[in-house]
């Protein structure tokens, strides 16, 4: 399933989780729960993450900007962020190291 399929699926869960919290408490004479909802203050971040050897890159990917492709040689992704970094001594594609493989 598109990752953003998924994102607004769960965005649309934790909404609706929340205003129903809201609403019971609202017509409720019971003191609020530990985590609840401030009507309006709810915020969804999109955090990008890519597995290790792989990393976005638009510039030669046009077409989907937001996949994570794999490395190319000469460059490598230790973690999971979303940059492949330069490394003159990677030679493969998909290192996770910046030495010859």
């Amino acid at each position: 399933m598109d990752q953003v399929v998924i994102f607004f699926q769960a965005r649309y869960l934790i909404e609706n989780f929340f205003k129903q919290q809201a609403e019971i408490t609202r017509n409720g004479s019971e003191p609020l729960p530990e985590i609840y909802y401030i009507e309006g203050t709810l915020q969804m971040v999109w955090v990008d993450r890519c597995y290790p050897g792989y990393g976005m890159n638009p510039v030669r990917h046009p077409d989907c900007p937001d996949c994570c492709v794999v490395c190319s040689p000469g460059s490598y992704n230790p973690s999971n962020g979303i940059h492949c970094l330069p490394c003159n001594k990677s030679f493969t594609y998909g290192a996770t190291e910046c030495q010859q493989l």
